[in-house]
């Protein structure tokens, strides 16, 4: 592995993204990992990141150079270095990769990005319940070192793995718990001892956490579980944050979508497009056929973004006023399409005038 990566230096690739060198590898558990990544201090402020977030990563493969995302399970405020788990996955061609990396290898990565974050001015009276699923526990653990390190406030983890041997921090979780005992609270779940979690589950678990923050990443069937629960029991949307990832195709079906999409909106002219960032208003050009994420940077904007194939959400804005056609979404669910989002990366304009604004 060394070999295969040490022609990858400290320059900015063409992709965007820059090479990392690991410092140091954890063995989790039997088929997970942690990698630790050096960040030299002229890029310590592109790559500071908020609890929660993630990284993408450029692996070359076969060929061809796949993107895949990986949230950290580092804290921002507590650890000193970001910090990846990765869990093998059969037939995972970048998992598998990823778990043979040494310490010293060098990882092409793009900057931080992901709004899967817990809202700074959030009520620390408010309970906040976090739900992992298996390696889905890394950006809820970014996320729980975090505010046990900045707050008083009450924290529930619902942790769920396959078996015991599955746990990945069991050692760090202890302690955590052993330092916060009365402020964390920590269910494990075994599918070996009580099954797959039910919505019976959920609610028993949720008792006396009525009214908080909800922060849910893992498989696909136990976040629609947890989810659906809590909107049954009456919980506000807006505070139930859902993370899902998944692996987007190979490099030339992406080109080939790209160019279909590109050609079907040639015909396309936008005279006006108007883009909120950070509070502030731009105008600025739009080349018929470009996303609207390329007409922001050539435009000179440094609006959000990662790995600019549609699935990791990172450049998510709201649609406030005009059309645009959106290629590819692996990510926005069918309420945030009707509450207007969509993905600059892979939206064109369809219409004379467009207004975007993307998150603060």
């Amino acid at each position: 592995m060394g070999t295969q990566q040490q022609n990858l230096t400290p320059a900015e690739s063409t992709t965007g993204s820059v090479s990392l060198q690991v410092c140091a590898v954890i063995d989790e558990t039997a088929d997970a990992r942690s990698l630790v990544l050096d960040v030299p201090p002229n890029l310590r402020e592109r790559f500071r990141y908020k609890p929660g977030q993630f990284l993408s990563f450029r692996v070359p493969f076969a060929g061809k150079l796949l993107t895949r995302c990986y949230s950290m399970a580092s804290s921002p405020l507590a650890d000193a270095l970001p910090k990846v788990t990765v869990k093998r996955v059969d037939g995972g061609r970048v998992s598998n990769w990823m778990n043979e990396v040494q310490v010293g290898d060098w990882l092409e990565v793009l900057p931080p990005a992901g709004l899967f974050c817990l809202d700074p001015q959030a009520d620390t009276e408010k309970p906040l319940v976090l739900f992992g699923g298996g390696s889905g526990i890394t950006p809820v653990f970014s996320i729980l070192k975090s505010v046990l390190h900045s707050s008083r406030r009450p924290v529930k983890l619902i942790y769920a793995n396959r078996d015991e041997a599955s746990v990945i921090f069991k050692d760090e979780l202890c302690r955590l718990i052993k330092a916060h005992p009365d402020q964390l609270h920590v269910v494990h779940v075994l599918d070996s001892v009580q099954g797959f979690l039910t919505d019976h589950q959920v609610r028993h678990l949720l008792r006396g956490s009525a009214g908080g923050d909800y922060f849910i990443c893992g498989p696909g069937p136990f976040m629609d579980t947890v989810e659906r629960t809590l909107l049954a029991l009456g919980e506000a949307a807006e505070r139930i944050h859902v993370e899902r990832f998944v692996s987007p195709p190979d490099p030339d079906e992406l080109l080939a979508e790209e160019a279909l999409a590109r050609e079907a909106a040639m015909g396309s002219q936008c005279e006006a497009l108007i883009v909120e960032l950070d509070g502030q208003q731009h105008e600025i050009a739009c080349q018929p056929g470009d996303t609207l994420l390329q007409s922001c940077k050539a435009a000179g904007l440094d609006v959000p973004s990662s790995c600019e194939e549609g699935f990791c959400g990172a450049c998510m804005c709201v649609v406030k006023e005009g059309e645009v056609q959106l290629a590819r979404n692996d990510v926005l669910t069918p309420k945030e399409l009707t509450d207007g989002w969509t993905l600059a990366c892979q939206s064109r304009p369809t219409g004379a005038k467009v207004r975007l604004k993307f998150p603060d």
